[in-house]
Order: structure tokens, then sequence, then C-alpha cells
């Protein structure tokens, strides 16, 4: 195989639990990202997609053979870099001349120690990764100078030489689109967002990108800081009318961490979204930057979903964990949901958000849950990123076992390799399970969701859902 130094091969590995019904699965947006950014200039990418595609080092050897790129970049969170590091492994194996790059949250945590723990990585990119990724390929398509790049790690003499940090990108309507095209659109197991299923002809949609908040837990300050910024709204409606026009997209996931932190702005381009032909759309925001009115706009135009990031019902607890709101803006945010007839509303809350908290604070969080109209809601065990100010108060105090690895860094579905102040491992578990349970299993939700169903598509939904919930109750699995 002689690579050809144009051709970039970019990589999510498989995630433990793509396969499950239970839980969301989302396209590599980022890598189309990427490969839209190389595309301008003047490189060919792929995107390998194994999260859709089950991996075998048989399709790995014929996607090289076939394709010949010159680079292979993974992309990686917290519970795959392990996947990450064997597939470059692979990548080595079958042809020992490629250049391996890793990026992504975990790898901007800890550039150093993933180029030390997993030698097949030969340069990680650091933090946000269109322009550096493209002038590092670049440099070595044309044998520039490495340490001329900002933002990258890389091995040198025997160490790990990390470059000058890179700047975030200021005006992100400078990024081209990301390369749809590229991506492999196969229906994926389980929901693009709870209450949509992924038989839908879905697809994300960025419109900023950061946090200011900086909550404790949150792993996106090891990207992106406490920053954000915005697009602007016409280039928005470009891309919508775009993916409708050539891809025929019906139903809008708004990923952004916060979509209505300028509501003003959220409202003008929920109008866009309204005007653009798709059928549906959700997003993801905080109690404390929406309002009767701002919902009822979102619901006037397709909005059929949003998320709330709660976290707890205890106030100390919000407090500590530097979530910023009241619990009196949670049952005002929830509540207006309802009002507004936004179908679906989801609480998202997490046991162990600060390691304090108690069984006296859970009870409040059980009471929150059960006390308002919720749609859905995802009760997480707590887990203590790379890059995030609980990690190191965890470590600090000893709650982390040494011999947990990176694949256990989940949510949902394995025994922590950590406790908290109050909470063993398997308390934790237990707890989580006893929260959800209580919301779930009430005669009065489960009527409400059979009441709900308009369709078969929903009905087989709600009954893949319901399967999936079960058997995570029952056997802990997801």
């Amino acid at each position: 195989m002689q690579p050809d130094p144009r051709r970039i091969l970019l990589i999510r590995p498989p995630d433990p639990f793509q396969s499950s019904a239970l839980l969301s699965h989302t396209r590599p947006m980022n890598l189309a990202y990427l490969a839209a950014a190389l595309r301008v200039a003047g490189f060919e990418s792929m995107i390998a997609d194994y999260e859709v595609t089950p991996y075998s080092l048989g399709n790995l050897r014929q996607i090289l053979e076939i394709f010949s790129p010159a680079l292979v970049g993974f992309t990686a969170m917290t519970p795959t870099i392990t996947s990450a590091g064997a597939l470059a492994g692979d990548v080595k194996r079958l042809c020992p001349s490629l250049v391996t790059v890793a990026g992504g949250s975990h790898v901007s945590a800890l550039p150093e120690f993933t180029l030390q723990q997993f030698p097949a990585f030969d340069y990680a990119v650091i933090g946000e990764g269109e322009t550096t990724l493209v002038e590092l390929c670049q440099s070595l398509r044309d044998g520039g100078q490495l340490r001329e790049i900002s933002g990258i790690a890389f091995r040198e003499h025997g160490a790990v030489t990390l470059t000058g940090p890179r700047s975030l990108i200021a005006d992100l309507d400078t990024i081209p689109f990301p390369a749809r095209d590229l991506i492999d659109y196969s229906r994926q197991a389980g929901h693009s967002s709870r209450g949509f299923s992924n038989r839908l002809n879905s697809t994300e949609l960025f419109t900023s990108r950061g946090c200011p908040v900086g909550c404790s837990f949150c792993a996106i300050q090891a990207t992106f800081g406490r920053t954000v910024r915005f697009r602007d709204p016409l280039c928005i409606k470009e891309e919508l009318d775009q993916v409708v026009r050539e891809q025929h997209f019906n139903h809008i996931v708004i990923a952004d961490d916060t979509f209505t932190l300028e509501p003003g702005r959220a409202a003008a381009i929920s109008e866009i979204l309204g005007q653009s032909g798709i059928e549906s759309w959700n997003c993801d925001t905080r109690v404390n930057t929406v309002s009767l009115e701002l919902l009822k706009a979102m619901k006037r135009n397709g909005c059929g979903k949003v998320a709330f990031g709660v976290e707890s019902g205890s106030q100390r607890m919000l407090d500590a964990m530097g979530k910023g709101v009241r619990l009196e803006q949670v049952r005002n945010a929830v509540n207006w949901a309802r009002e507004a007839g936004i179908s679906h509303i989801e609480g998202n809350f997490i046991i162990g958000s600060d390691p304090s908290e108690t069984l006296e604070e859970l009870e409040l969080t059980r009471q929150l849950i059960c006390s308002l109209p919720w749609t859905f809601v995802s009760v997480a065990v707590v887990v203590p990123y790379p890059g995030t100010p609980l990690r190191e108060r965890m470590l600090a105090a000893g709650l982390i076992e040494n011999r947990s690895g990176w694949e256990d860094y989940v949510i949902f579905g394995k025994r922590p390799g950590w406790n908290t102040e109050n909470f063993s491992a398997d308390q934790l578990l237990q707890q989580q399970r006893t929260l959800t349970r209580s919301f779930y299993l009430r005669p009065s939700y489960i009527a409400s969701r059979l009441a709900s169903i308009r369709s078969w598509t929903e009905l087989r939904y709600w009954a893949s859902a319901g399967t999936s919930y079960l058997k995570w109750y029952t056997t802990g699995k997801a």
C-alpha cells in the first residue's frame, strides 16, 4: 500500500454501549467538521464510524488498502480512549508507516499522559481541532516545523513535547459546514434523543460552542474552557436549507450545551427552524434561561422536546457544584414547558455530583423528580472525567480506585471505580436504580405514556425503550 499524502482517514472507535436501545446515539459530527476543514484545504477524507459498522481487523485492512490514507485520526472521549488506542495499534501493525493522531475531550485534558499510555498514537491534537489538524497534515505533507503548530503534542527524543496553546476559533461562521455526506446514516439502536427514535431521519446541528457556567463535573471545560461562542442565525439558516434540500432530514437535534443562553437569539433561531421544512427538533438548555413566552415560541416552531440539566433536588448541592440555578427556577421552567405544550420534557440528574451528597439530599432529588411533569428523567452516577475540578477533588480525597480503567468511565451499566464521601460504588448504583424506579414504575406515569401513543412508530419506540429499561433495571446492564 502506497499512502496518498492527500488522504486522511478519520475514525470513531466502538462505544461499549453502542447497541443499547436505552441510550442516545449521535453521529460523529466532530469528525464531519474536521473532514470539511480538510476538504477546503485540499485533502480528501473518509470517516469510518465503528459505532455503526461493527469493527473487525479485516474491515480496517480493507479500508486502508482501498483508501490508502497517509494519516489516521481518532476521536475519543474518556470511555473510548482505550479502544481508540487499540485501533491505532491495529493500524500500526497493518501499516507501520501510517501517522496516527488522537483528539477529543480526553486527549485535550490529558495530552501528555495519553501519548505515554498509548504508544500507537503519534500525535495529539489539543482542544478545538479544525485549524490544528489542517496545519498538522500540511506540515507532515510538506516537511514543516512541528513546533510552529499550536495545540499539539508529539514525541521528541524520548519525551513528549507540547507546543503552545491554540486559541479558540473566534468566528464560528468561518468553519465550513460539516461534511455530512461522509457520515454513515445507517440506523442505530435507540434514539438520537429520548423520545425520538433513530428511525427518524435526523441530524445534529450546532448553533454555538461552549458554556460559560463551569459546573464542577462537566468535561467540556477541557476543550472550550468556560467560554461560549455563537453562530450567526443567517449562517444557521443557510446550513438548514442545505441539509433539508440535499439530504432531506426531517428532525434536528440542536447539539448546543445550552441553546437558550441568549433568549432573543434562541427565539430567532426557533423561527428559522420553524420555516426550514423540518418536522420537529429538540434542544438541551438551562432552567434559568427560559421563559413561558420563549417556550411557547419554540413549541410554535416545531420544538418537540426540551431537556434541562438539573442534577439535584438539593439547593446546597446545586450551589456546591456551581450550577448557578435555584430550585424555584427548576419548577417554573418545567411547568412553563408543560403549559407551552412541548411534547417531551426531560430532566437530567446526577447522583454524587458533589462528593459530599447525603442520603437526605438524594431524597430531595427523588421528591423533585416525582413532583414535576417530566416525560423522561435521566439519573446518572457521577463520573470524575479528566479535566474537571470534580476529578481533582476526588483524587485528592482518595475516592478514585487506581485500578479503574478508562472504559469504566460511563454513567450507566458498569460498577464505578470510585465512591463518594457517603456512598460506596455499589450504593451509588443502588441509588441510581431506586431514583429511576421511583419515576418510571409509577402507575400514573405508565398510564400517561400509554395514553400519549398516537402511531405505530410511537408504539414501537416506547415498547423498545420500555424493554431496554426493564433489562437494565433487572440486570444492571444497558
